[in-house]
């Protein structure tokens, strides 16, 4: 016995299904494509948007939102932390890196003798923000200068070359005017974190290691939510003795944008899916009319009211298999266009990305059943004996 007959024998009804819809092949490949274009809207604009909302989500991880950024509140003392204030900011953030600096201005003397305003961070070791590109940091970091990507590419910067630095301070005679020479030992990579400045000094050229503010850097936008917390719980109880901010309010903000845009679009696309419904119970509804005299024949040979429903929804079922099938497949590929384009890796789907191209499958199929429900059960309560008369 061949293949073709052992399915047959075993599953009678999918033949006779398959068959029915091969009778009519121009009216189920229109009712097919139709669930094909709301399978489409939906796992494409789906699995596009998620991709959308990863690169949006790295790029913003990438300026900083992994990071908590402390500052002296208005309630504190000092207008600055010392180190016992570092300490206790340690303390209670647990493993995370923390990082005090204290940012500032200086003017740089140009080769021409002109000046310019530059942006200045003393802190401990340029290495816990930004990785070296070029040169080396000693480890005993003194009277010399780290310059950021952005600074030496504009100007020209090289390693062992000499910037000249005025600094002012203010005292009671009025403001004084210092130069400085430091000589470049480093140039640090391109970042795009947030803050930090063109100069890094070491702290001890502030002459009083005073820091103005400190950064948290955690693994995670959960764990820079569950820090920034933890900080106001002990230090902003009563008072608001630390100014804390992070950026995963933002985060979340996008989340929700990009979520609700979605899920809008998505229901868009779903109207497409219930015009297709539509589509496939009027396909149904004349293939019915059209075989009133099988089904009647069907019935009359011993076919039950429940065979003819199973039948005609088995039938209904192909085609919204058949049409979300290729859906999928057009889905995937604009996903994977999407993927490229905003992930730069075509394969690099999310977890919600292939939740919306199943969600799409799954509402295909859905819809397919339930537009061939009523056309089955008008067929199966159909008196055999008016059926056979046509």
């Amino acid at each position: 016995m061949s293949l073709r007959h052992r399915i047959a024998g075993r599953f009678p009804r999918l033949v006779i299904a398959r068959r029915n819809i091969s009778r009519a092949k121009v009216r189920s490949i229109l009712a097919a494509a139709s669930i094909l274009i709301g399978v489409v809207a939906i796992g494409a604009i789906g699995a596009g948007g998620a991709a959308f909302k990863q690169s949006q989500l790295q790029s913003i991880q990438a300026q900083g939102a992994t990071s908590v950024y402390v500052s002296p509140g208005a309630d504190m003392e000092a207008s600055h932390f010392d180190r016992e204030d570092v300490k206790a900011i340690d303390e209670t953030v647990g493993a995370a890196t923390i990082v005090a600096t204290e940012p500032g201005s200086m003017e740089l003397i140009t080769s021409d003798g002109t000046r310019e305003g530059v942006s200045v961070t003393y802190i401990d070791d340029p290495r816990q923000l930004h990785e070296v590109e070029r040169g080396g940091i000693p480890d005993n970091w003194r009277q010399s200068v780290v310059v950021s990507h952005g600074f030496a590419a504009d100007r020209g910067v090289e390693l062992g070359e000499r910037l000249k630095l005025v600094s002012e301070t203010e005292t009671a005679a009025g403001t004084v005017e210092t130069e400085h020479t430091y000589r470049v030992v480093a140039v640090l990579a391109e970042s795009q974190s947030f803050g930090g400045g063109g100069l890094f000094l070491p702290i001890e050229e502030t002459g009083d290691r005073q820091y103005s503010r400190i950064e948290v850097m955690t693994e995670s936008t959960d764990r820079a939510e569950a820090v920034a917390e933890a900080l106001r719980d002990r230090f902003n109880d009563r008072k608001d003795r630390l100014l804390v901010f992070e950026l995963t309010s933002l985060v979340r903000l996008l989340k929700t944008l990009v979520n609700g845009i979605n899920a809008f679009l998505a229901g868009l696309g779903s109207i497409s899916l219930l015009v297709a419904g539509v589509s496939i119970a009027n396909t149904m509804l004349m293939a019915v009319i059209k075989r009133r005299e099988e089904i009647g024949v069907l019935r009359a040979v011993g076919y039950g009211k429940v065979d003819i429903v199973r039948i005609l929804l088995v039938e209904a079922v192909l085609l919204g298999a058949l049409g979300s099938a290729v859906g999928l497949a057009i889905a995937v590929a604009v996903a994977m266009v999407a993927n490229a384009l905003f992930l730069g890796d075509p394969f690099a789907f999310t977890q919600s990305a292939l939740l919306y191209l199943a969600g799409a499958v799954a509402f295909g199929i859905l819809t397919s059943l339930l537009a061939g429900a009523y056309p089955a059960w008008r067929a199966a309560n159909e008196r055999p004996i008016d059926a056979l008369r046509g």
